[in-house]
């Protein structure tokens, strides 16, 4: 009896250290939906994000809830679109988001994703640059959001995703 339980307790200790790994070991890869304890200023309403990650770069597809007035803050060009891609081969890579033509620019440093963009809009240009961060345990990621436009406007968030 004492050598199944002492099994037992040996497969679930090693059961609960795989699952730690594997969420660890994904990088970004996975579904990330925005966390409510940490409420974000005009964050998109159930803003969900699913990161494919291979050795080429990230596709990402979200899905949100439209703002109620059709009106997309500009903070979030990029952030609120159906699917995008963002290469890491270090050339700028052409992306359809709306109405705009965005071009970006990825570099990946462990678990620190760095995404220079550029778009024009309305007559202006539109400059940003997003750092997604992994937390330690993979189980956390944080998107530091900063923008600038050729009218002088600049802006800031955070979003806060926890790992499903």
């Amino acid at each position: 009896m004492k050598t199944i339980s002492l099994l037992s307790i040996a497969f679930l200790i090693a059961s609960i250290a795989t699952v730690s790994a594997s969420a660890k070991d994904e990088g970004f890869s996975g579904r990330w939906v925005l966390d409510k304890s940490q409420p974000s200023r005009d964050a998109p309403a159930n803003l969900e994000t699913r990161i494919k990650q291979d050795g080429s770069g990230v596709t990402m597809e979200s899905t949100f809830k439209e703002p109620d007035n059709g009106i997309v803050p500009l903070l979030y060009l990029g952030i609120m679109t159906s699917k995008m891609h963002l290469s890491f081969d270090g050339g700028a890579q052409q992306n359809q988001i709306g109405p705009f033509q965005m071009a970006s620019k990825t570099t990946l440093n462990g678990n620190q994703m760095d995404t220079e963009w550029t778009a024009v809009v309305k007559d202006g240009q539109v400059q940003g640059h997003w750092t997604h961060t992994l937390s330690d345990d993979g189980k956390h990621m944080t998107l530091e959001i900063k923008q600038s436009s050729t009218q002088g406007q600049t802006v800031q968030a955070t979003l806060h995703f926890v790992r499903r």
